[in-house]
């Protein structure tokens, strides 16, 4: 070994000693504050039965026309209509996204097997279809009936069922996680008193599936979808015949709908209650 090799390991030899006299680098085992006293776990679960409280249902308005302007214009007026209706039961608890799409449609001829086949050329359109969707969310339960059906004395086309689901708004996570708390407090004293102890001071609140002191996953305000509970569908519009009429207003002719050509279409129907499950860990101190 030549004389630069003893004098590097030499040095080395003497850093990593005086780094252990002084503690640096050295692993620092730091004692779990669980340790040094007794404590309790407990995990706090709540599953709420909570009603719906949104609304969702989507229309479709077509017209077709020789000309893609007039078939738009056609459709457009009657999702104009259905717009103000649905604002006028729901108002600001109603959030209305329209889209309109236009599409040609060919002259038909009939191949050598008889088959009707559309001839697809620039010069062979025979007219256009325009249709306006209008998607409709309803933060008010209680309104989304009224509304779909005051869109339904329209007549569109296509009407997709009423869906009532349960959004997770804070405020419906914070219901589900104060009940989950509730009921690690309880289980925390019932432990206490099982063991023949009493219930010191509350040191940890997690929130998540525990356990406490091990590895954690958050899934407070979780909705669980129950499979045997289904959102009643609402009738498709081809259950329905009412359609509105072009009446004069202030001296201007436009589409009006009736109030009882709405309540002709407000069908009842029951509100599925759906679940929502939250969980928190909870460490209490034992009482001396």
């Amino acid at each position: 070994m030549s004389k630069l090799n003893l004098l590097l390991g030499a040095a080395l030899f003497v850093s990593a000693a005086a780094a252990a006299q002084s503690g640096e680098g050295s692993p620092v085992f730091e004692q779990p504050y669980w340790t040094e006293r007794p404590v309790i776990e407990t995990l706090g679960r709540a599953s709420l039965e909570l009603p719906p409280n949104r609304g969702q249902f989507s229309v479709q308005f077509v017209e077709t026309d020789n000309e893609a302007k007039d078939a738009m214009q056609a459709a457009v007026e009657r999702a104009r209509a259905a717009y103000a209706a649905i604002k006028s039961v729901a108002g600001e608890n109603s959030e209305v996204t329209t889209s309109v799409m236009v599409d040609p449609y060919y002259e038909q001829y009939r191949d050598r097997d008889g088959d009707r086949i559309e001839n697809r050329r620039a010069d062979k359109v025979k007219g256009y279809e325009a249709q306006v969707s209008v998607q409709v969310l309803v933060k008010d339960v209680e309104l989304a009936g009224t509304a779909r059906a005051a869109a339904l004395a329209l007549g569109p086309e296509r009407a997709d069922p009423l869906r009532l689901y349960l959004e997770r708004t804070a405020e419906v996570m914070q219901q589900s996680y104060e009940a989950a708390v509730r009921d690690g407090s309880a289980r925390a004293r019932i432990s206490a008193t099982a063991a023949g102890a009493t219930l010191g001071d509350l040191l940890v609140v997690q929130e998540g599936n525990g356990p406490c002191l091990g590895r954690w996953t958050s899934s407070a305000g979780r909705v669980v979808a129950d499979r045997n509970r289904r959102t009643p569908s609402s009738p498709m519009l081809e259950s329905v015949n009412v359609t509105a009429s072009k009446r004069s207003v202030g001296g201007q002719e436009g589409i009006v709908v009736s109030q009882s050509e709405i309540d002709a279409l407000n069908l009842p129907s029951d509100r599925p209650m759906q679940t929502v499950e939250a969980q928190v860990c909870m460490i209490y101190a034992v009482g001396e």
